[in-house]
Order: structure tokens, then sequence, then C-alpha cells
């Protein structure tokens, strides 16, 4: 049974299939100005008046047509053999009349056995009732409220009139007299008529439906050929049309043949296996009956289940028909259907039910069968014809709104809730930028050339503030999706290099907000400005320190004159400071973003949201030198021996030196603590604490794009207080992909005054160490490597007894110190 909204193959819409104006392609639904003028309502009438009182001559007509749809590739595949098309026909009807006649012989001996044990099955339901009354609570209560409501009824229906007082008694005791009616003895042709008169209906009509199937599968061609004169001149568009058509209602029937069957079968199978009686016929009428929408599979589940009730005088085969039938629909519903279907029938959950009562009404049973196939053949007009487009927009599926103009609209209702679905739905089938930039501004767009047309100031606050809760949404859903921030993109890498300025009302404050969550999203920081900070008595308070980067935001589509403005003021107290102008709206009666720049004096403009972002990081990261890796030490192979008589590379001291790791890293309030060792080509970290778990397991790193390394070549300890704005240190791709901030790290010198790696500690966020502080770490790394040389000595001298490790004490005040 097709469901509303049930998924079938929906060939695309084939767009811009003509190349010249004289030849136009499918019309688009958006391009279209749909709408039921008098004479198209006039036509529609009388088209229903003539279906309604033609139904005679129509209905087996669309029988024909539809049932041809299914018998036209066995005729096609019996033509590629060369048989002719008469010969195919013929041959494919009489089989398909033959295999009718067949399965209704089945199903009528099947019926007979049934009828045959009737009166068993009528004892069985009677004790099954007689045990239900006495198993209800309060014994007899239903036999007694039956006899109330039958004393009652009777009560009701007596004469209250009395008898005339002037009547005699006599009369009045007189009984009727008995009158007896002899039917008239029937002739025998009567009876036969009588029989044959309801038959004589539905034989003549599949004798129409039959002659009206060798006419369309003898002469397809012909019927298509008049079918198109009649539709017009454009050839075309009615070729199109009739294709579209023809392949809807063909993928229908087909997958609902499919589906019918595959539910059908294992209903047979299953109520076989139960012991129901006519499980062929119960499948049977399962498979045919789900062609009708609705009632179909309700009537056929109403059968066996009844028959399980009256069979079997337990309730075991009750229940497992229930199941069966439950567990079948359940499986069709949601997974056969989606799965064979794969597209909609270009129909509405609303157009499918509307089409079975419309259908229903005009053709009966009949109707409801032909509904969904001739819905979607007027939906498919709809599409073509432009005077019939409201049929598409009244029935079809497809969105009636383009997405930014379903996001303006309920905006402009304060539908906030519909607004941020509408959002989600968008960024979870393509990306945040994208949506922003085909649906946020495009959304934006409208409210401002609404605004142009004298729109209230209300509508477009509301506007504003519903883009603003779209945003905070996504933001907050994106945290949520991905808590850890993207790793090779860190959000807080640069700081806030970027301001972001609404260029003049509210609507450009909103375009502001989806500005700055893409650049987050990119890994750029960003602040945002209103309006108010660039007016003439403001814009020389506005806060510049740390900027880089700012992007001013306009709706307009001439915004010349107040880019200039702000440009020239802005670019008066930082002639080096970048400028982006976004111009959102720009209107091509008012020249190209190239004569915009030049004009207002920006560095760039950018006219989409994803053009934005790309500019902006490009000017961000431009200012960031290449890596410098660390310079080698004079004396590097004596340092290399120097590391290997330290000892500190024994695998024995790793619990040792993660101890020490771990009390530095907690003196210093650092998420990170290292002691970290340089050979010759690789930073080992013989001791750690907080490294991601990755780190943590190879527990070394490559010495080019190591901070540590730097240490060991100054011989001296080094402090980097925020690595993103230190030039040796903002383009190292490790430190960017491990989100490291702050360094600070202290040298670890051997006897003989060699530094053979470093003692430090490492935040993800900048801050700052006093030179107590850095005093105190390396007091901590002296005494390190003095317990490392001494124990490495020692077992060099005596292999030691006590394989034994003293921890260095760090000197006292040192967790105060830290913390100063």
């Amino acid at each position: 049974m097709l469901k509303p909204g049930t998924p079938v193959d929906l060939p695309k819409q084939q767009e811009a299939t003509a190349a010249s104006a004289a030849a136009p392609s499918a019309a688009e639904p958006q391009n279209q100005t749909p709408g039921l003028n008098a004479v198209t309502a006039a036509i529609m009438l009388l088209t229903i008046a003539a279906l309604y009182f033609g139904r005679d001559i129509f209905l087996p007509f669309a029988l024909a047509v539809l049932l041809s749809f299914m018998l036209a590739p066995p005729v096609a595949w019996l033509r590629r053999l060369h048989l002719p098309r008469v010969s195919a026909v013929l041959i494919v009807v009489t089989s398909a009349f033959a295999l009718i006649c067949g399965l209704s012989v089945l199903v009528a001996s099947q019926a007979v056995n049934i009828a045959e044990n009737l009166p068993t099955y009528q004892k069985t339901m009677q004790q099954k009732i007689r045990s239900i009354r006495a198993a209800a609570p309060g014994g007899g209560a239903i036999d007694r409220t039956t006899e109330v409501i039958q004393a009652l009824g009777e009560e009701l229906s007596k004469d209250s009139t009395p008898a005339p007082s002037s009547k005699p008694r006599k009369a009045q005791e007189k009984e009727p007299i008995p009158v007896r009616v002899e039917p008239q003895e029937r002739n025998p042709l009567d009876t036969v008529r009588e029989m044959v008169a309801p038959m004589l209906g539905p034989i003549g009509t599949a004798g129409l439906v039959i002659i009206f199937i060798f006419f369309v599968l003898l002469e397809p061609s012909d019927l298509r050929d008049r079918f198109i004169r009649l539709a017009g001149s454009d050839l075309h568009r009615t070729t199109e049309a009739l294709s579209e058509a023809a392949r809807r209602v063909s993928r229908y029937l087909l997958m609902q043949l499919i589906i019918n069957a595959s539910y059908g079968v294992p209903i047979g199978i299953g109520l076989y296996l139960i012991g129901v009686p006519g499980a062929f016929l119960w499948a049977l009428l399962a498979t045919l009956l789900r062609f009708v929408p609705y009632l179909g599979p309700v009537i056929a589940a109403l059968f066996p289940i009844t028959l399980a009730f009256a069979v079997d005088p337990g309730w075991d085969m009750l229940l497992w028909t229930v199941a069966l039938v439950a567990t079948m629909e359940l499986i069709s519903n949601n997974i056969i259907e989606p799965w064979l279907y794969g597209a909609s029938t270009g129909l509405s959950p609303v157009a499918v039910i509307l089409a079975a009562i419309f259908w229903t009404l005009l053709w009966g049973p009949i109707g409801l069968i032909l509904a969904t196939p001739l819905t979607v053949c007027l939906v498919v007009m709809g599409r073509y014809v432009p005077q019939l487009a409201f049929l598409d927009v009244l029935l079809g599926s497809d969105p009636v709104l383009l997405p930014e103009q379903r996001l303006y609209q309920r905006f402009l209702a304060g539908n906030v809730e519909e607004a941020i679905e509408i959002a989600e739905a968008q960024v979870a089938e393509e990306s945040l930028l994208s949506f922003y930039d085909q649906v946020g501004l495009q959304a934006l767009r409208l409210a401002e050339d609404d605004g142009e047309r004298g729109v209230s100031l209300q509508d477009r606050i509301k506007v504003a503030d519903g883009v603003r809760a779209v945003v905070r949404d996504l933001r907050e859903q994106l945290e949520r999706e991905e808590p850890e921030q993207d790793a090779r993109q860190p959000a807080s890498w640069f700081d806030t290099p970027v301001l972001c300025i609404a260029g003049r009302g509210e609507l450009d404050t909103a375009a502001v907000a989806m500005l700055a969550h893409g650049l987050e999203n990119s890994g750029i920081g960003v602040r945002c400005a209103p309006p108010s900070a660039v007016t003439l008595e403001a814009i020389g308070e506005l806060d510049l320190s740390n900027t880089e980067v700012v992007c001013l935001s306009y709706l307009i589509g001439k915004p010349h004159a107040y880019a200039r403005f702000v440009c020239r003021r802005l670019k008066r107290r930082m002639p080096h400071l970048k400028i982006l102008l976004c111009a959102w709206n720009l209107s091509p009666d008012n020249g190209t973003p190239e004569q915009l720049r030049a004009n207002a004096g920006a560095d760039a403009v950018a006219a989409s949201l994803s053009d934005a972002v790309r500019m902006v990081t490009e000017m961000v990261t431009q200012k960031a030198p290449a890596m410098v890796p660390p310079p080698l030490p004079t004396e590097e192979k004596a340092r290399l021996d120097a590391l290997q008589r330290s000892g500190a590379l024994d695998a024995r001291k790793g619990a040792h030196l993660d101890r020490i790791a771990r009390k530095v890293a907690d003196a210093f309030d650092t998420p990170i603590g290292l002691v970290s060792l340089i050979d010759e080509s690789c930073q080992l970290w013989k001791g750690a604490v907080g490294l991601p778990p990755e780190l943590d397991k190879t527990r070394q790193g490559t010495r080019d794009t190591s901070i540590c390394g730097h240490v060991v070549a100054a011989n001296a300890p080094l402090v980097v207080e925020d690595t993103a704005r230190d030039p040796r240190f903002a383009d190292n791709a490790f430190l960017r992909e491990q989100n490291i901030r702050f360094y600070a790290g202290v040298p670890l010198r051997a006897a003989s005054g060699h530094v053979i790696g470093s003692l430090c500690v490492i935040d993800r966020k900048p801050r700052t160490l006093s030179p107590r502080e850095v005093k105190l770490l390396q007091v901590i790394a002296d005494e390190l490597m003095a317990e490392l040389e001494a124990k490495a000595d020692a077992a060099s001298a005596a292999p030691a007894e006590d394989g034994g490790t003293v921890e260095p004490r760090l000197p006292p005040g040192h967790i105060s110190a830290a913390g100063a």
C-alpha cells in the first residue's frame, strides 16, 4: 500500500534542456506564477463533470492504461524476439487472463473448503464468546446489561395511544383475521435474469478494459502522437511531460507489485505454518488488496485474524496471526518500501489523502485504486503546463519556497524554533559556511530589500534577532559535537586579531554574527562591534589594540559613502591595518567590487561569506614568518656523548622522571610537564605528564619542531609567553596541532657543561612566568641532573644492589614561589 509520502523513484526535473528561448526547458516550480483564473476553473469544473458522468467510459479506459503499463514490458520483450506486435499482445493478454482465471479457480477452491467447515467454526466462536462473557468482571454483567437495554427498547417501542372509548368492548377484544400471502410462481427466466443482472456491470467493464488494453498495446505510438498533437505544438515540453509521467507511473506500479509480493508471500508461509485454513487465499488477497490505499491492508488482515479466532479453541493461533501481520506491516512500511522506492512519487502526504478521497467520490472503489497514478499525472501536468502550475504547488512534494524564503518567513512569523530546525538541517546536509552563504545571507538580503520597500523597523529587528538566535544555536551544537577544538586550527590560536564591525543597522549586526562564527570555526579569533562604534563621535575611541584585520559589513546596495568614511578614519589611525569591505548586497548598477574597493580605500572586497573567510585567513596568516628550526650547538658530538653518560636514557628511570614531571607541572600550575632529552634527530620525553594519548604512546617528537632544541642550542632558559606571536614558532605546525601556546624550559646541564635537554612546563593558553619562577625551575633541573649523574657514576663503578632512586627535593617554598 502506498502511504502518504511513500518513496518512489522520481527523476529530477531536467532543467535547461533546450538551449534557445524559442524552445524553453521544463518550467521550474520556482519560476512559475501559479494561479487559478476563471477560465481555468471553469475548464476544470467541466472536466470533473465529464469524468463523473462519463465514468462508464473513462473508468475502463483509465484501468486499461494503468494495466498496459504493467503489460508493456513483456510485450516489448517479445517484440525484441522479432515477434509481430499483434501476436505479442495476444500472447501477453491471453497469458494474463489465464493467470487470473487460474488464480480465481484456486481462490474458489479455498473458499469452498472454508465454507464447508463454517458450522465447526461457528461452534468454536460461540464457545469463545461464552468464555469471554463468563470471564468478564462481575460475572454476567454483559448479559444483564444486554437484557436491560433490550427491555428499555421494547418499552419505548410500545404504542402509548389509548383505544377510542366509544368503540364496543367486543370489537376491541376481537382478534384480527390472519392473512397469508402466497408467493407467485416464479418463471425460471426471471430467476436467471436476477442472478445475471448484477454480474453484467462488472463483466461489461472487464470487457471494455480488455478491449482498451488491446488498442493501447497495439497502437501506443499512435495514441501518444495524438495526445501530443492535442496538447499543443510544443513537442519538447509535451514529450518530456509524457516521458516523466510514464516513468513515474511505471516505477510506482512495479515497485508496488514487488512490495506487495514481498508482503503477501511471507504472510502466506506464516499462516500455513501457524495452521490458518486457506493460507494461499489470504496471501493472494493480501497481495492484491495492498494496491488499495489505506483500506486494503486492513481488509486483508481482517480475514485471517477472524478465521484464526474461529478455528482454534485456544488463543495461540489468534495471537500468532496478529503478531505475524503486525511484524510484516512494520517491516514492509519501514524497511522494504523506503529501500525499494528511493524517491517520492512527487506527491505530498496530504495530496495522497485528498487524491484518495476525490477519486473515490468520483469513480468509487476503482477510483481509490487509481488515485495515486492519476494524481501523479496531474502533478506532472502542473510542472509543464503554466496554467496548471497550481496543481504542482498544491499536490507536489517539492518545497514551494526556497530555503532562504522559508527561513525569512519563519523569522517574520516569530517562529525561531522552526528556523533553527531549518538551519540545523541545512548545516547537516552541506556545511556551516554553505548555509550562511546560500541561506542565511540570502534571508538577510530579502529583509534588506523589503526594508527598501518600506517594511517596518520592527520586522527587520525581528529578523536580525532570529539570525542571532540561529547562530547561537549552531555554535552550541558544534561545541557539543566537537568538545575539543580542531587540532589543526584551534579557535584561540590568533587570539582576536580580527574586528568585525556592523556598518549601519540591525541586519548588518546579524551578518557580522554569521561572519564571526564562520571565522571562529576556521580557527581565527574575532571581536564584534555594533554600528555605534563607527559613528562620527565614537570612531576615534574604537579599540584597535592587537587588531590586524577589520571587516566592515554592509547589506545596503550602495555602501560607498559609509565605507569610505570608516576606511579613511581607520587608515588614518593605523596605516598598516588591513580592511576587508563585506558588501553582501552590492547592486550591479553600483559598480564592481574592484571599483568599490578603490572608491572606499579598502584592501579587499568580499561579496560572500566564504570569500570573506578565505580573505581574512590569508591576511592573518601572511603575518606569520616561516618556522625557525633550532640551530645545532657548536660541540654537538661532545653533547651527545654527555647525553649517553648521563644515565637519563636508562629506561628504568622512566617512572621516576614521570614523577618529577608531575611535581613540576603541579608546582607551576600547568597541564603539561616534561623532562625532554634531545638526541641527534629527536626529542625524547623520558619524563612526561599531561601529553595527549597519541604522544604519550610514542614519547618522542622531531628535533626540528621542538622548542627544547632552542634551549639546548642557547644553553639558557627560554620563556615563550605566546607561541602564536613569537616569530620563531608562529608557523610551527607541531605546536599548532597540539595547541601549545605557552612554554617555559631550562637547560639540563651535564657536569661537563653540555646541555642534554630541558625541564619544561607547557600550557594551552598564553601566560607569563616571573624571573623568580624561572630560577626555581633551573634549580630543580640542576638537582635532577646531579642525581642522575651520581647514579650513573655509581652504576659504572659497581652494579647497584638496589635499583631504587631518590627523588630530588624541591627547594623550600617552591610551590608558593611558583604561584607568585
